[in-house]
């Protein structure tokens, strides 16, 4: 499997950022289905690990892994989240090195083909009466046009490797191998400056050498988007013009 913006230190510290404002809402959202103590849980697509870590604090569970098919970013994980276990391995593939009571997945699934197909066959991996939680994007409404500029590439991007940047409908309207438990989406305002801190880092590395974008838009064109996004990213502008759709499920083995 291909991440679509990349494992360098700058993917890392973009996705520290998304997990600062996510992670919150996260360990909200999965306490609400944890009824009973757990004793194992995995982080599917887990990065450089603050997934896991949200999955730990989340859950209290003494045995939290996180898979992903980068050596570098299970390292780094490893390294900075000692009380969580990390497993180099591509999550498209079956069997996992090992089952689990609770399987978590965030933001991963908008850059894998066959979304349903690859849901249903994670269910496979959890012990019985275990519980899938998925949260995944299904759009963006914005009011600022460079964000939409920069969506627009993204989602062509991402189109252009087979998969979806708003996956969270067509897993919406799935058939699943389980019970789903919840099916909704919600909607999360978020201001401005969080926005480009997220989107700006991308302008400057994948944005460079992803054929896809070097045939969309000039070099000019790329580097006005990028020093739009950074000013909005350095002026701190905490107006909410955008809202995130987030579909969330939960779903447990038959």
């Amino acid at each position: 499997m291909k991440y679509t913006f990349g494992t360098s230190e700058s993917a890392e510290y973009r996705l520290e950022e998304i997990a600062k404002f996510f992670n919150p809402l996260g360990i909200e959202f999965i306490r609400n289905y944890i009824n009973i103590p757990i004793s194992s849980a995995i982080d599917l697509g887990c990065g450089p690990g603050f997934t896991t870590d949200m999955l730990y604090h989340a859950t209290d569970c003494p045995n939290v892994y996180g898979f992903d098919t980068s050596a570098n970013f299970i390292q780094r994980a490893a390294a900075r989240f000692k009380q969580c276990s990390f497993i180099e391995h591509d999550v498209t593939q079956v069997p996992f090195p090992l089952q689990a009571e609770l399987m978590y997945v965030r933001f991963l699934l908008s850059h894998l083909k066959d979304a349903v197909d690859l849901v249903n066959l994670w269910i496979t991996q959890l012990l019985e009466n275990g519980i899938l939680i998925i949260e995944e994007l299904e759009g963006v409404d914005t009011e600022v046009k460079v964000f939409n500029e920069y969506l627009t590439i993204n989602c062509g991007l991402i189109e252009s490797q087979g998969a979806s940047l708003y996956v969270g409908n067509v897993l919406g309207n799935g058939t699943y191998n389980a019970t789903v438990v919840y099916n909704e989406c919600v909607t999360i305002p978020v201001a401005n400056y969080q926005a480009a801190t997220w989107f700006y880092p991308n302008t400057i590395t994948i944005w460079e050498k992803e054929q896809f974008v070097l045939g969309k838009i000039t070099k000019k064109q790329r580097k006005d988007i990028s020093s739009e996004i950074l000013g909005i990213k350095e002026s701190k502008d905490s107006s909410e013009d955008s809202s995130w759709k987030i579909r969330r499920l939960v779903m447990k083995r038959n």
